[in-house]
């Protein structure tokens, strides 16, 4: 049975090991070699110090089996790594994939539109066309329109005496898209800009792999914070049309109920 102490005549703390079955150990103070014994009253919890033929009480800390809660939650990180990563490497097609999903739960989202010229000076009354809505922007160049559905949508910006931009924008549920355009002087239309996916990989790719240092924490039991950010940062993965956005809530549920089998520095119980 491991355990700290601390010595009652210089109260230094180190770690012992005493074996299972003795109910009195002799204890040599590595400090200050003060000689002091530890007697357990058979299987109770409770212990006592000897000092100069002078018992002095205190309480044993219970020594709680190990269970397999953190391995569980360990392996569920693991998965929401792999999920993730695997979302990261294919994000257009899962992210397009969880959007229709979004769509047809009846989830919308906000998007926010800034339209300028190439002098950054804000354009009003420029008209703008997404989803069959048609709107122009104020007097600051800014459009706003809410409760469209989410997926990858089709913009068109108009105004006169400035070629026409076509842009494709990602409504995604809840949050709200803010894109910026710039509309250069002159006639036609300029060539559509597809939205880019490999912004959003890289962010599910990072929140992934700190969900794998979690896992690292869960599998030695120790830092119990390292393990709960691991958890927590693991929601926003996004893998699998949001299945590993489950199943890291589920790992920060066990645990939260593990967590005083987590060392977080410390070994062995204080006796």
């Amino acid at each position: 049975m491991k355990g700290r102490t601390a010595c009652p005549k210089c109260n230094y703390e180190f770690v012992l090991d005493i074996p299972e079955d003795k109910e009195k150990h002799e204890v040599v103070c590595p400090k200050c070699k003060s000689k002091f014994s530890v007697k357990f009253n058979n299987k109770e919890t409770e212990c006592s110090w000897e000092e100069h033929g002078e018992p002095r009480k205190t309480i044993l800390s219970s020594i709680r089996p190990k269970t397999k809660l953190p391995i569980i939650a360990a392996v569920l990180l693991l998965c929401v790594f792999a999920t993730g990563i695997t979302t990261a490497v294919f994000s257009e097609t899962f992210i397009t994939s969880s959007l229709s999903i979004a769509e047809g739960l009846g989830l919308t989202g906000e998007v926010e539109i800034t339209v300028q010229n190439i002098s950054n000076k804000s354009i009003a009354n420029a008209t703008i066309t997404i989803n069959d809505q048609c709107g122009k922007t104020d007097e600051n160049g800014i459009f706003y329109i809410n409760n469209i559905e989410p997926g990858m949508r089709t913009v068109k910006i108009n105004k006169t005496n400035f070629k026409t931009n076509t842009l494709e924008i990602m409504v995604a549920p809840v949050f709200k898209s803010e894109n910026k355009v710039i509309l250069k002087e002159g006639a036609g239309v300029n060539e559509k800009v597809k939205f880019d996916t490999t912004g959003c990989s890289f962010i599910l790719a990072i929140f992934s792999c700190l969900s794998l240092i979690g896992f690292i924490a869960c599998l030695k039991r120790q830092n119990f914070d390292v393990a709960i950010a691991g958890s927590l940062i693991g929601i926003f993965s996004f893998g699998f049309f949001l299945i590993a956005s489950i199943i890291a809530i589920i790992a920060f549920v066990i645990i939260m109920k593990s967590r005083d089998e987590f060392e977080n520095g410390k070994k062995g119980k204080v006796f």
